[in-house]
């Protein structure tokens, strides 16, 4: 019996250090008006986190608050002259943060770490995604990397590019323009540069209600 209590009390322990580590970067509660930098909130309708204005938390990496990447998905249409039309379920699992370029101009940067392909269509088994990170960046840039995003301008939306994009039956080092982020939705719709392919659709928050940039 005894054991069995220290072992959990061990467990508890070691739960409430994950719990902390999970949330280690965010804030409790909603973001408190404006500041000199973003404001990044995250909620799921019953529990509310933020990084500040203030300039803390820069330049670090935030995922999720309970642990992991925020997860997008949502109906895609990949079109290209060589392909059926290929309508699919597009995910893409990432995080973001805030920063300061050279110039001292606050920016939001959005990392996609990891994707997937899925669905019922006739390309949708075969599709795949690669080429992570990807970086957002000002739109017709090509640099894609810790140092891109881009700037920012209060609640948004905001526009912007993401590269370097592998899609398998397109190519590799792709990239995307006026890519639209706006209150937890992203939305594609513009061609794969350099190829002559196009993608279109919105991908919505999964893990959550909300991330939204102040």
């Amino acid at each position: 019996m005894k054991a069995k209590i220290i072992m959990l009390s061990v467990l508890g322990v070691a739960s409430f250090g994950l719990t902390q580590a999970a949330n280690a970067g965010w804030d409790s509660g909603a973001c408190a008006g404006g500041g000199p930098a973003p404001c990044i909130q995250w909620s799921d309708g019953s529990s509310t986190q933020h990084f500040n204005g203030s300039g803390g938390h820069a330049d670090v990496w935030h995922g999720h608050p309970s642990g992991g990447d925020f997860t997008f998905s949502g109906t895609t249409d990949l079109s290209c002259p060589s392909l059926p039309a290929a309508v699919c379920t597009l995910t893409l699992n990432g995080q973001v943060k805030k920063f300061q370029d050279p110039n001292n101009d606050w920016r939001v940067g959005i990392r996609v770490n990891s994707g997937s392909v899925s669905g019922s269509g006739l390309l949708c088994g075969i599709i795949t995604v690669g080429g992570f990170p990807w970086y957002l960046a000002e739109n017709n840039t090509t640099t894609f990397d810790e140092d891109s995003g881009v700037v920012y301008s209060g609640p948004g939306p905001y526009t912007g590019a993401f590269g370097e994009i592998d899609v398998n039956v397109v190519g590799s080092d792709l990239r995307i323009n006026n890519v639209v982020y706006d209150n937890s939705t992203f939305s594609f719709d513009d061609a794969l540069l350099p190829s002559d392919c196009t993608v279109e659709g919105d991908l919505v928050l999964d893990n959550g209600e909300t991330l939204e940039i102040f």
